[in-house]
């Protein structure tokens, strides 16, 4: 019998099995399609289980038929023997390293147990750094124990090719998503003010909450009718204070984490979603840009390198340059003031979305995985993907 071992950085499945069975809701997408697809693994190849790093508690919960959670109070980088531990007490046939956890992965490779990752991470920075910066980790990811690596999003696999991952080994993946642009009508303009200006994400400054606040400070200097609402969870009272400082805080709500059903209605209401990362937030392909385009609210996005090719400036979104407040502002200006470039955003929607789309779904690499099928990896690598004339269902 088999026995999967997905192991987080962070988050709780538990709590976010007990909110599903109490109330129906999750605050993050695609955590009831992650219970589905475990419920099938358990059903088809034996048990399944999924470690969350730096929970509140160590604990280990059957949640439900052969499914456990189990939560390690540790960091992977700084009390990873903890953590081994708690992976050689379930004591895995299949172990999964969900996102670039060095000391694990190097662990794990002298291990019997079988071997891949999961990321939703980039690792962009100049030639040198990045050497320095991921050299190592790109060593432990080529090791032949490793079976394949899979990424969000093409320009985040690109990003392990530029870092010196084997590209026969990369994988492109994608949440399943329900929501889609034609759901809704494209939006003609921004509405009766005040204008929203909606984030969702985690409220830390590499996600350019700062930026964010200070473009605000500026449009309401120019007059213009802006709010902020920040949806997520995070340094709140940290960007609250800085609110305050700014002489903005009446403008500017907190709403906290908000549940992902509630997501769309938010942005439909909103004049703008705003997702300003900066550089040095490892993205891989934000959720919230897809819920934003099934929204038909365009969006303000800074020239994160994850987002290129996919977010352009004027034609499928609003950019300006990460750290720039200055260049928000002036993006959230020119799109409030003209009806026109608004409308063709919002038109524009369906087919950016389209274009975003990939086939290979977060289950379909553990169910393949655990189906023992390295053929379909390797139709999928990036460097088959890329051959002329390479076609994958």
């Amino acid at each position: 019998m088999s026995r999967l071992l997905i192991v987080q950085y962070a988050g709780d499945y538990r709590d976010a099995w007990r909110q599903l069975a109490e109330t129906g809701t999750e605050t993050y997408h695609a955590h009831a399609y992650v219970f589905e697809t475990l419920a099938q693994i358990s059903e088809h190849f034996g048990e399944a289980g999924l470690l969350c790093c730096n929970s509140a508690e160590d604990y280990r919960d059957r949640l439900f038929g052969t499914v456990t959670a189990i939560g390690v109070a540790a960091s992977p980088d700084r009390q990873a023997s903890k953590v081994i531990r708690a992976i050689e007490d379930y004591a895995p046939t299949h172990l999964l390293i969900h996102g670039p956890m060095p000391r694990l992965l190097a662990w794990g490779l002298r291990q019997r147990f079988r071997l891949a990752c999961i990321f939703a991470d980039s690792f962009e920075t100049g030639a040198v750094r990045r050497w320095l910066k991921f050299g190592a980790l790109a060593s432990l990811l080529n090791h032949p124990k490793i079976e394949w690596i899979a990424n969000h999003g093409v320009n985040a696999c690109l990003s392990l090719q530029r870092i010196g991952v084997d590209d026969r080994k990369v994988v492109i993946w994608d949440w399943p998503h329900t929501r889609h642009p034609q759901h809704n009508d494209a939006q003609a303009g921004p509405g009766k003010p005040p204008h929203i200006l909606l984030y969702v994400g985690s409220i830390i400054p590499s996600k350019g909450i700062g930026d964010l606040l200070r473009a605000i400070a500026l449009l309401r200097k120019r007059g213009l009718p802006v709010v902020a609402h920040i949806a997520g969870s995070g340094q709140s009272e940290k960007f609250e204070s800085m609110a305050k400082k700014l002489g903005i805080i009446d403008h500017v709500t907190f709403l906290g984490p908000v549940p992902n059903a509630a997501i769309p209605a938010l942005m439909r209401d909103s004049a703008a979603v705003i997702i300003p990362s900066r550089h040095s937030y490892p993205e891989g392909l934000p959720l919230t840009i897809y819920e934003a385009l099934s929204s038909r609210t365009p969006i303000v996005a800074s020239d994160h390198p994850m987002f290129s090719g996919h977010l352009i400036d004027g034609v499928t979104a609003m950019s300006f340059a990460e750290r720039d407040p200055v260049g928000l502002a002036n993006a959230v200006e020119r799109l409030l003031a003209d009806p026109a470039l608004y409308g063709k955003l919002s038109d524009a929607s369906t087919d950016t979305w389209r274009a975003m789309q990939c086939d290979t779904k977060w289950g379909d690499l553990l169910h393949h995985w655990m189906a023992n099928d390295p053929t379909w990896f390797d139709q999928r690598s990036i460097r088959n993907m890329k051959r002329p004339g390479a076609q994958v269902a």
